[in-house]
Order: C-alpha cells, then structure tokens, then sequence
C-alpha cells in the first residue's frame, strides 16, 4: 500500500481583511459623517498595511493602497477633517 503525503498550504490573506474594512469604513466617510469614519479607516489601514507589508501579500498591500487613496478622498472631502488638519499645522508652527 502506497502511503499519500498530505501537504497543507495555509493561505497567505494577512492585511487583506482590515484593507477591506478600512474601504468600507473610508467609503462610509466619504458620504456620510467623515469625521467617524474616516479616522476608524485610518486606523484599519495602518493594521492592514502592516500585516499585509510584514507577510508579503500582494493583494493585502493592493487591498490597503486602495483603502489609503479613499482615506485621502475622505479627508479631502470633508470640511471638518482638513481645519484639523490645518489647525495642529498652525499649532505646530507656532510652537516654538
């Protein structure tokens, strides 16, 4: 009787589940109340981006640079978000 080997493969998706969330998260900020939204998708793609970087995931890193440009349109779309911005840049400025 000839004995199989069994070989199990384990399926590389480090990043990809939190560059998802961070799109969803992002898109929500887009349309709707960006100053939640937006900071909570910044966060999920910070995770994701790392994992994704540290396991060397092609579609995690490809899911998370997505998640990244619609966390700069959440920003750039939403008034609240970019004085805060231009506030801790003043703050910044002024300190000496």
């Amino acid at each position: 009787m000839v004995e199989k080997d069994i070989i199990y493969v384990r399926a590389n998706n480090a990043g990809s589940t939190a560059g998802i969330i961070a799109c969803v998260l992002a898109v929500f900020g887009i349309f709707t109340l960006s100053v939640v939204f937006v900071p909570l998708a910044i966060i999920f793609a910070i995770f994701g981006t790392l994992a994704a970087i540290l396991q060397m995931n092609g579609s995690g890193i490809g899911v998370n640079l997505l998640a990244w440009i619609l966390v700069i349109a959440g920003i750039v779309t939403s008034p609240a978000l970019i004085a805060f911005i231009l506030m801790i840049g003043g703050l910044i400025h002024l300190t000496p």
